[in-house]
């Protein structure tokens, strides 16, 4: 999980409840307004997290994304259009369903680690065959929540470790990996290449 750095609320969607007070976010889907700025919010939040899912950081897109509420719609129907309740996870389903379609309604108030909160970051510990664990007890029942040790999860992030590791070299790792490319985007599993960074695994020494 990659902190995010939010832009500011956009003044769409801040208008929008003004001229919609009371509505709910299940609401969106009964108008075509509603549904426009449903695919509105997506867009502008998936710009601010760099085209990455919130949770897992794999790579997506608006029509292989979905509107994730951190705190579910159906417990917390008062903050179902609260801006800072809202963020796009990826779109997965079946057993091995990840990260919003997997959690639903799960939430645990105090141990559900956000990527909005500073620390997120610091909640989960990565291994460089794709596995991760929680580094307390929040980070290890959200890691469970999200299903983020998925098969398909695993083998990518290992096979984005080998990448970054053939490079030898840290400066390419930091500048390819984990800077923004010009139009805001992001290579996948930047939470993943951040920690293994930091840790000095893509130092010509230390892979020497």
């Amino acid at each position: 999980m990659r902190k995010i750095n939010r832009n500011r609320e956009p003044e769409f969607w801040i208008q929008y409840k003004h001229l919609h007070p009371g509505e709910q976010y299940a609401d969106l889907r009964k108008s075509k307004d509603g549904s426009i700025i449903r695919r509105e919010i997506r867009r502008y939040l998936l710009q601010s997290q760099c085209g990455l899912c919130a949770y897992c950081c794999r790579k997506i897109e608006m029509d292989g994304s979905l509107n994730e509420h951190i705190k579910p719609q159906a417990s917390y129907p008062k903050q179902s259009m609260n801006y800072d309740n809202l963020i796009v996870s990826c779109k997965t389903e079946g057993v091995d369903a990840t990260c919003g379609a997997r959690k639903g309604n799960k939430f645990e108030e105090g141990l559900f680690v956000s990527p909005l909160q500073e620390d997120c970051e610091e909640k989960f510990v990565f291994y460089p065959n794709g596995q991760i664990e929680g580094a307390d007890e929040a980070g290890e029942y959200t890691s469970q929540v999200l299903n983020l040790n998925a098969y398909e999860l695993q083998r990518a992030r290992r096979a984005q470790y080998k990448v970054c590791a053939s490079y030898h070299d840290a400066g390419i790792v930091q500048s390819c990996f984990l800077v923004p490319t010009e139009d805001g985007q992001m290579e996948p599993f930047a939470d993943m290449v951040q920690y293994f960074y930091e840790r000095g695994h893509f130092d010509i020494e230390r892979s020497g």
